[in-house]
Order: C-alpha cells, then sequence, then structure tokens
C-alpha cells in the first residue's frame, strides 16, 4: 500500500530524537521532552514504534523515580520539623514570635503536604499530552518510575514512625537526659514534647501512607480521566458527523 504523500516521516537529526538518547537533569527537562512528543504527534509527522528506544523510557523512568525521591525526602524533613510542633505548645508559641501562622495546625499540615501537592499538580499536568503512541509511552514510564520510588518511600517512612512509636519512651529519655546537662528546661521541655507525640505516631503513620497513596494515585486518575473524557467527545464529534 502506498504510503500517504500528506505524512511527512519524522526529520532526522531532530532535536527531539535526542531525549530519548540523553539523560534529562530534572522533571521540567522531562516534561519539555514529553511536549515535544506530544506536538509531533499531533502533527502530520510519521513516528517509528521503536522512537522511544528502551533507554529512552529508562530515562523517563529515572526521572520520575527521582522526582519521586525528592518529594518523598522533603516530605519526611518537613514532617521532622512540624511534628514536634504540632504537639508542643511551648514549640509553637516560640517559633510563632517570628513566624505567627505557626499557631495554626491546618497551616503546619499544608506547609508539610507542599511538595506533594506540587508534584501531583506538575505531574498531572502532563493528561493534556498523553496523546500518541510515544508520549503515552514516555509520560506512563515517568509516572511508574515516581510510583515506585513513592512506595519505598512511605514503606521507609512508615517503619521508621512505628520503630519511634515503640522506643518512644527509651528516645524521650535518652534525649531528654542528653540535652538536660546543657539546659535542664531544654531537656525536660523536649522530654514531654517526644513522649506526647507517642499517642499520635501510630495514627500519623497510617495517614502518611495515606496520603503517599493520594500522591501516587492522583496523577494516574487525572490523566485516565482526561482520557476518558477526550475518548467520548472523540465519539461524540464522530456520531454527530454520521448523522
Amino acid at each position: 500500500m502506498p504510503k500517504d504523500e500528506n505524512i511527512n516521516a519524522i526529520p532526522i537529526g531532530s532535536n527531539a530524537s535526542a531525549g530519548t538518547r540523553t539523560y534529562f537533569k530534572n522533571i521540567v527537562d522531562a516534561i519539555s521532552q514529553i511536549q515535544q512528543f506530544a506536538v509531533m504527534e499531533r502533527s502530520d509527522y510519521e513516528i517509528p514504534e521503536d522512537f522511544l528506544t528502551l533507554r529512552g523510557s529508562l530515562n523517563f523512568f529515572s526521572i520520575g523515580f527521582g522526582n519521586g525521591f525528592i518529594e518523598g525526602m522533603v516530605f519526611a524533613l518537613l514532617l521532622a520539623i512540624i511534628m514536634p510542633l504540632t504537639h508542643s505548645e511551648y514549640l509553637m508559641e516560640l517559633v510563632s514570635l517570628s513566624f505567627p501562622l505557626a499557631r495554626s495546625r491546618a497551616f503546619l499540615w499544608m506547609l508539610n503536604l507542599l511538595p506533594v501537592i506540587i508534584a501531583v499538580t506538575l505531574c498531572s499536568y502532563l493528561s493534556r499530552y498523553r496523546i500518541g503512541k510515544i508520549a503515552k509511552r514516555a509520560v506512563d514510564a515517568l509516572l511508574v518510575g515516581r510510583m515506585f520510588s513513592l512506595i519505598i518511600k512511605a514503606i521507609i517512612i512508615f517503619v521508621l514512625l512505628i520503630a519511634f512509636y515503640n522506643y518512644n519512651d527509651v528516645v524521650a529519655y535518652g534525649l531528654g537526659r542528653a540535652l538536660a546537662k546543657i539546659n535542664v528546661g531544654f531537656g525536660h521541655g523536649v522530654f514531654l514534647t517526644i513522649s506526647r507525640m507517642k499517642e499520635h505516631l501510630l495514627i500519623t503513620a497510617f495517614r502518611i501512607l495515606a496520603i503517599f497513596a493520594g500522591a501516587i494515585l492522583a496523577p494516574f486518575f487525572t490523566i485516565w480521566l482526561v482520557s476518558l473524557y477526550r475518548a467520548y467527545q472523540r465519539k461524540k464529534a464522530e456520531r454527530f458527523w454520521m448523522e
């Protein structure tokens, strides 16, 4: 069957093809490459099935994994700072002298969730570019890499919180006693803060599992819903022109 003269072969040496061979510096570079794929697939270029090579798919997987690792690490660091604040009126009042919003537990939780919210928004943004076989494979590889990273991070944080719950009394006593040698009042305050955290640790551990589950699933559901909506719109348009 002769090739349609209106369809052009993908240009050799195109900058877009370099994205399947080189590593990306960050997730913005990866999304930019996906945008190029989407533009090419919306146009009249004929893109071969194997244009996105195995190395290219691994590159998108790696950037997704790395982004998920950074996202989880920032979340864990913020959690380590914010948890003591939410369970100690003394620390909350002390910090609020320089940062008044620290009195609001709702604000502190939103601050803790900020890296997750930003990452979910950024990944969900990819839904508009998940068109065509190449762009879809690139988006899926990036999201799967992020998913595996967040699953590992969620398990690690969950295990650490459970261990902290089991050894809370030992940690509170040891750390409080060590700091009391420097300042008795401060050491006593740290002991009370850590001790009071114990009753909330189990709830926090399972809450964090739910947060990570939402962070993992939200981009997938967003992309799938957008894809279903586009398919519905396309079939609706086809039915309209067939009538």
